[in-house]
């Protein structure tokens, strides 16, 4: 029994390299598990954006909607407001704007966390010329 406070020594500084092992290993699940929900929210915007440059119904949408147009207002074009309720990113309430190119196009909205948003410019289609800024955001 002559060597039992060494033993003991051995013992705290053991369990002390597992409580901060643990305490890393929670900070570092916890920090990739925002990246990921991040790139998803960004995918997610990335996707609805194209799809409104790229489907000629929504382009026409965003081309005949009057200025400025948000996607909480009853004048919203509903094909446009259909697609960005069926492909927001699951757990994001996403907000779109369409105004004037020359316009900041700013949603307004009570916003606590993290906020994603993006925009894109339509020009025209075939046959209407009318430059359009349309403004997304995700939260």
């Amino acid at each position: 029994m002559v060597n039992k406070k060494g033993w003991i020594k051995i013992i705290e500084a053991f369990m002390s390299l597992i409580f901060l092992l643990g305490f890393l290993m929670i900070i570092i699940g916890n920090h990739n598990a925002s990246e990921v929900n991040s790139v998803g929210v960004e995918n997610s915007i990335t996707n609805i954006l194209n799809a409104v440059e790229t489907n000629s119904t929504l382009r026409n949408s965003v081309l005949s909607a009057k200025l400025p147009s948000y996607s909480d207002n009853t004048s919203f074009p509903p094909d446009i407001s259909y697609y960005l309720d069926n492909n927001s990113f699951l757990g994001y309430s996403c907000e779109m704007g369409i105004c004037s190119f020359e316009d900041n196009c700013p949603i307004y909205s009570n916003i606590a966390g993290d906020v994603y948003s993006s925009e894109i410019l339509v020009f025209s289609n075939s046959t209407y010329y009318s430059p359009r800024k349309v403004k997304l955001s995700c939260h």
